[in-house]
């Protein structure tokens, strides 16, 4: 018989998402701008339609549709 109580997390306590979201690291200059993924482009939507996203590899935001999830400058797809 397997203890399964080493697997749930104490009541109360949050269960973290797998992908949880990054926090960009503080910088003077602020934040490096990635541009915009290829859809938004193709599509030639403006802002209020697109989102910031996050590449913790390039340091930086990038600007696209609510479901994208590739960094259109190195092809990061976890945040």
């Amino acid at each position: 018989m397997s203890d399964d109580s080493r697997d749930k997390p104490p009541p109360g306590k949050p269960i973290p998402f797998p992908q949880s979201r990054t926090t960009p690291a503080r910088n003077p200059e602020g934040f490096r701008d990635l541009g915009l993924s290829r859809l938004a482009r193709e599509v030639g939507m403006v802002q209020p339609s697109l989102k910031g996203h996050w590449c913790s590899y390039c340091r930086g935001i990038w600007f696209g549709f609510v479901g994208e999830v590739e960094c259109p400058v190195c092809g990061n797809r976890r945040g």
